[in-house]
């Protein structure tokens, strides 16, 4: 099991899958995601397809609700 550490990501994920990709995570893994993760930030489908993306990842997200 490892932890990761980031901020800011504001719905851009696309560097958090590289770095997920690139050092193979797995589920066993934790990415801790200090505020502004803007993942519930429009309420709609976007954010459901969103966190449909991100329960596809093999990391678990821990968010921290928000600034960081």
């Amino acid at each position: 099991m490892h932890f990761y550490i980031t901020g800011d990501t504001h719905r851009s994920f696309d560097r958090i899958e590289d770095f997920c990709y690139g050092y193979e995570t797995t589920t066993e893994d934790v990415m801790i995601i200090l505020g502004d993760a803007g993942i519930n930030y429009w309420l709609d489908l976007s954010d459901k397809e969103l966190k449909g993306r991100l329960s596809g990842m093999d990391i678990i997200f821990f968010c921290v609700h928000g600034n960081h």
